[in-house]
C-alpha cells in the first residue's frame, strides 16, 4: 500500500513538473497576436503557489506587431510557475513581450518571445519588427 501511494505521488509530481512543453524557440514575436517593447511599471501578485499569477502594468515603448490597437499602457497577466509556462518580469526592467489578446488583460508565457531587452543581441533586434521591409 505504501509503495502504491509513493508511486502515485511520484507520477503526479513528475507529470506536474513537466507539464509545460514548448513547440520550439521563437526568434521573434511575429507568430503572436502582439509584440511590444515595454517597461514594467507595476506588478500585482494574485493567488498562491503553485498557481499564483502576476498582473504586470507595462508602458509600451514600441510596437513590433499588433493585430488590433495597443494602448500606451497595457496590463499583461500570466502564471509564475514554470510548470504552467510561467514568466516572472521585474519592475523597472524593459522587455520585448509577445503574446495574445485577452479580455481585459493581454497574456504571454515562456514559450512565446518574451525577453529582457538588454539580453537580446543587437543582430537579433533587427528581426523584431514583423512588418515586411518593403511595405
Amino acid at each position: 500500500m505504501k509503495c502504491l501511494i509513493v508511486l502515485s505521488l511520484l507520477v503526479i509530481f513528475v507529470g506536474y513538473a513537466n507539464s509545460c512543453t514548448c513547440a520550439g524557440i521563437p526568434v521573434n514575436g511575429c507568430e503572436s497576436e502582439y509584440s511590444i517593447l515595454g517597461t514594467v511599471i507595476g506588478v500585482q501578485p494574485i493567488g498562491t503557489p503553485p498557481n499564483d499569477e502576476r498582473i504586470y502594468t507595462i508602458i509600451v515603448r514600441r510596437i513590433y506587431k499588433a493585430e488590433r490597437r495597443i494602448p500606451f499602457i497595457v496590463r499583461v497577466r500570466w502564471y509564475v510557475s514554470g510548470a504552467t509556462c510561467g514568466i516572472l518580469l521585474r519592475q523597472g526592467e524593459t522587455y520585448v513581450i509577445s503574446g495574445n489578446y485577452g479580455n481585459p488583460f493581454f497574456t504571454t508565457n515562456s514559450c512565446l518571445y518574451t525577453r529582457l531587452w538588454r539580453d537580446i543581441p543587437h543582430a537579433e533586434r533587427y528581426n523584431l519588427n514583423c512588418r515586411n521591409p518593403w511595405m
